[in-house]
């Protein structure tokens, strides 16, 4: 018998998992953001739509705000990119997270939480991240309080193949498994707090789930390979942000590619990585 949070997160992914491009397919990418607003307002989040404007095309970041009781603690930013790569289904990338987002903030719907979280579905990641930077920088600018983002990269590729997982060259590979069935947690040295929480809470919620954490110095300027997502914007404007992932590339052989499809994706991997995330997000450990 299929698990009821398996079901959902099958039915996002149907409903999701599709060429979803500002120029080559700009339709379905506004279908698919179409989609995450009706899904954030079922919820009873307070749903809005922030203009992204790139190189003549329009596309929308999607966010669901659920209010916390107290308006000092902050918001906390917990995000997904929606966009693909043209030539691509995006399954992994990024539908698996979105997915994610979306079965969160069902789990947390009736839940009291302290400060305010905002459940955000980027666009233009696959640009340079350019929907999640001009959400930082509007931030930064007018002075709102955030206490931390996680961003969801990539969550449902998971292999027990022997020598299927591989590393950035700066990251001691024999501290790590060499087989890509964990999860990681990537954070700056600002956000060292923030990583290993959210990593333990996984590890707590979900033993047998493989977790994984890497905190890498200052703010990671330099380390290009694990700045490739949204937390890299919040980065950027001195915000606590961590990125959880399948490790992209480094794991999954369809990344941006045409087999990136639903049928690599591993349900239960996507559903334990969740139950772990809305642990986390009733008590942020930031």
């Amino acid at each position: 018998m299929v698990q009821p949070e398996n079901a959902r997160i099958l039915k996002h992914l149907e409903a999701l998992v599709g060429e979803r491009n500002p120029f080559s397919t700009p339709g379905p990418l506004e279908q698919a953001a179409g989609y995450i607003a009706h899904q954030f307002q079922s919820m009873g989040l307070a749903v809005s739509r922030e203009e992204v404007l790139f190189e003549g095309a329009t596309s929308h970041n999607i966010f669901g705000l659920k209010e916390g009781t107290d308006a000092s603690a902050g918001a906390f930013i917990f995000g997904a990119h929606y966009d693909s790569v043209q030539g691509t289904p995006g399954a992994d990338d990024n539908a698996s997270a979105v997915a994610a987002l979306l079965e969160a903030a069902r789990c947390l719907e009736g839940t009291t939480v302290t400060g305010s979280i905002l459940f955000t579905a980027f666009t233009l990641e696959e640009y340079g991240f350019i929907g999640s930077r001009q959400r930082a920088c509007r931030i930064k600018a007018a002075g709102e309080p955030v206490s931390g983002m996680i961003a969801l990269e990539m969550l449902g590729y998971r292999t027990r193949e022997p020598g299927s997982q591989t590393y950035p060259p700066y990251v001691d590979a024999t501290r790590y498994p060499d087989t890509g069935d964990f999860i990681a947690v990537v954070g700056n040295e600002p956000s060292r707090s923030l990583a290993l929480g959210l990593a333990n809470t996984l590890k707590q919620t979900t033993p047998e789930l493989g977790v994984e954490s890497l905190v890498l110095p200052g703010r990671a300027d330099d380390f290009v390979e694990v700045r490739l997502s949204d937390h890299c914007a919040f980065w950027e404007q001195d915000f606590k942000a961590a990125m959880l992932t399948d490790t992209a590339f480094f794991r999954n052989p369809h990344y941006h590619q045409a087999t990136d499809t639903l049928e690599t994706l591993d349900i239960d991997f996507i559903r334990d990585i969740t139950a772990g995330l809305v642990e986390y997000l009733k008590a942020p450990k930031i």
